[in-house]
């Protein structure tokens, strides 16, 4: 079985749900990511999960992403995987399947 925490950055209850549960993945909300590029403040507290994240060995999942703008900040914090309509809109799961890497790894 594996854990996975949903809407992390969006408020203390999912704070206390991360260093509780030991998940084995962190999902950042989009709340978190969308403007990410442009607001230092979120850059900051993802910057932090992200090192949390890689120090505890689960893997950073992204959402929410809009614009390469964020993809490309998020990519340098090593998020793992992203979700969001500057990927793909939703899809059929055979079709989704096969994209299961971010764009350019």
């Amino acid at each position: 079985v594996r854990v996975a925490i949903d809407d992390a950055g969006a408020g203390y209850a999912s704070f206390q749900h991360v260093l509780e549960l030991g998940a084995d993945i962190i999902k950042l909300d989009i709340s978190l990511t969308h403007d990410i590029h442009c607001k230092p403040r979120k850059l900051a507290l993802a910057k932090a999960l992200c090192a949390f994240a890689s120090s505890v060995g689960c893997s950073i999942i992204a959402e929410g992403i809009e614009s390469s703008e964020d993809l490309e900040v998020l990519r340098a914090l090593g998020v793992d995987k992203a979700q969001g309509y500057h990927l793909s809109h939703p899809l059929p799961i055979h079709e989704a399947i096969p994209m299961r890497q971010l764009p350019g790894n």
